[in-house]
């Protein structure tokens, strides 16, 4: 769940110059078109310790009473004794491997086409590789689309980088192509292309809708059309509780999709494990890097346990195990938001991820 502070549009100034509130605060290096509301009071990393009968709702992390610790310390055990030093060395920039190998396999399976060896990197989770494609993909002033609401802490990241941020609205059916395809006309009659678009097309982060099939393929083709790199965080395609969750946008379009995964909401936060799924020149940026090159790439021992797991099948018992506690859970909380709120709140049931969303009527306020 997110608060909102009132019910005024969500896109508020997105899509229009930087309201001057925001832009007097952030001038420079890059103005920015998007609002503080949906902002997490504390960082994933410091939050306070679980207070007794308090269930926590701010916070998209998995409970940690479902964590497959008992699985990670028979598989730790296997790994050193299967690989010796290897599993504590430095290893390959692009990841292991052994997780590579088992990535493309699951994706070909899942999706109808693997990415090649060049397509795909290892990555130290969602925020690891959308900072680096920031820092390699853009220029002090480019233009940085975001959907409006979006994943707070992701926005945290975008903001980092002396870019303009830009917002994109969203309804029921996900990121409304429509109103992007205006934003880049204006944008190209002001001078000022973007260069990438950050969406969370499946299970979206906070409002859990899905970006609809007919708007999928109208996005990739606007992206291809306007040379807009697309950055689809992926992360919660594994938690589909309905049905299995739509095409990933990379899968409709590889060549204008840099599509980031992570193992964070399935297997633990604190493996930072992820991958990337992206064009060869997109991911031949990504490596070359000083940061890449020292070695300081995912975890090779984290990595190794994971494409363990995987090859084990333990990860799919794992997912069948969280989708069933998770879909659970979901009914549980929209039904009892539906129960104790009033009949003019609209409350959106996601199809799979974490979050569940909320709408208030006019007048009401979340606070």
């Amino acid at each position: 769940m997110s608060a909102r502070g009132d019910n005024s549009d969500m896109l508020g100034d997105a899509g229009r110059a930087a309201g001057a509130a925001d832009a007097a605060r952030r001038r420079e290096p890059g103005a920015s078109a998007v609002d503080d509301r949906f902002a997490v009071p504390t960082p994933l990393g410091v939050q306070e310790v679980p207070r007794p009968g308090v269930i926590e709702l701010a916070f998209g992390v998995p409970d940690p009473r479902l964590l497959p610790v008992a699985e990670f310390a028979q598989r730790a055990g296997g790994a050193l004794s299967e690989l010796g030093p290897q599993a504590l060395s430095y290893g390959a920039g692009e990841g292991p491997p052994q997780l590579r190998e088992q990535l493309r396999r699951r994706i070909a399976s899942a999706e109808g086409r693997a990415p090649t060896p060049d397509e795909l990197v290892i990555t130290g989770g969602i925020s690891e590789g959308l900072e680096r494609l920031l820092l390699t993909l853009t220029q002090p002033g480019d233009t940085v689309l975001v959907e409006v609401p979006t994943y707070s802490l992701a926005l945290g990241i975008v903001r980092d980088h002396p870019v303009r941020v830009v917002g994109v609205p969203i309804d029921e059916d996900g990121l409304d192509v429509a109103a992007l395809e205006r934003l880049l006309d204006e944008a190209e009659s002001a001078g000022s292309v973007p260069r990438l678009l950050y969406t969370i097309p499946t299970f979206h982060n906070p409002t859990g809708v899905s970006l609809a099939a007919t708007r999928r393929r109208e996005l990739v083709e606007l992206a291809a059309a306007r040379r807009v790199l697309i950055v689809e965080d992926d992360i919660y395609r594994d938690l589909a509780y309905d049905a299995p969750a739509p095409p990933s946008l990379w899968s409709l379009a590889p060549e204008t999709v840099a599509r980031l995964g992570s193992f964070s909401k399935t297997l633990a936060p604190g493996l930072r494990v992820g991958w990337l799924t992206a064009p060869v020149h997109v991911v031949e940026r990504y490596l070359h890097s000083g940061l890449i090159e020292s070695g300081g790439c995912v975890s090779q021992f984290a990595a190794v346990l994971t494409a363990d797991l995987l090859g084990s099948g333990q990860y799919d018992a794992l997912i069948d195990k969280l989708r069933r506690a998770f879909g659970e859970r979901r009914d549980v909380l929209a039904g009892a938001l539906r129960y104790h709120l009033p009949e003019s709140c609209e409350v959106w049931v996601p199809g799979g991820g974490y979050f569940v969303w909320v709408k208030l009527p006019p007048g009401l306020s979340a606070s």
